[in-house]
């Protein structure tokens, strides 16, 4: 969807005058525009997340990073801090993203990248699952639920992959707690050699 849209924006771009002063300034306008809208949407799903106080705890597996040695962690959180988290997260690659383009415009004279990205980020910004669970009232169950996972290509391949990725979360969930035991455990049965010095 998002390729069709690009190379869609990018027929429209190569049919419009961008060395046309009044063609910059609209769709520096339409940017500029685009990206309060983009960070507006951001935080009213702040203050709707705030409102809500969900307080349900979420235990999920943070996965180490690629190409470390870390191993992955038990995370437990509500999930009203959960998606604070992820809504400040997609906040700060806006500002990223309207930090590198501003850059680009003003330095370099940079103008078609703006087209489509007055267009993808609010698209994006619209389709995301907190979007989806806070500004359109959908239940977080199913695609929706906590913890949000980016979309996979292949998603959909097979009828079953979301079930098998729930039951594989849930026994690393129950592995990770029985290791944290063992851990607390192990360090509590340890004597305490300082009251004897």
């Amino acid at each position: 969807m998002n390729m069709a849209l690009v190379m869609g924006t990018m027929q429209i771009t190569n049919r419009l005058d961008l060395e046309d002063t009044k063609t910059k300034q609209l769709i520096l306008a339409a940017y500029v525009t685009a990206q309060v809208l983009v960070l507006g949407i951001a935080f009213f799903i702040d203050a709707k997340i705030k409102s809500k106080k969900d307080t349900t705890v979420l235990k999920y597996v943070e996965q180490p990073k690629p190409f470390t040695q870390e191993e992955p962690k038990l995370v437990t959180t509500t999930n009203m801090e959960y998606d604070l988290e992820q809504n400040a997260q997609a906040k700060k690659q806006a500002l990223i993203g309207l930090g590198l383009m501003v850059f680009l415009h003003f330095q370099f004279g940079v103008i078609r990248p703006l087209v489509i990205q007055s267009i993808l980020p609010l698209k994006n910004a619209l389709e995301s699952k907190w979007a989806k669970v806070y500004l359109f009232g959908k239940p977080a169950e199913g695609d929706l639920r906590r913890p949000w996972k980016a979309a996979s290509p292949f998603a959909g391949l097979t009828g079953d992959d979301q079930q098998q990725s729930e039951a594989a979360e849930k026994a690393q969930i129950k592995k990770l707690e029985k290791a944290a035991e063992k851990a607390g455990a192990s360090s509590s049965a340890k004597p305490d050699t300082k009251k004897d010095q």
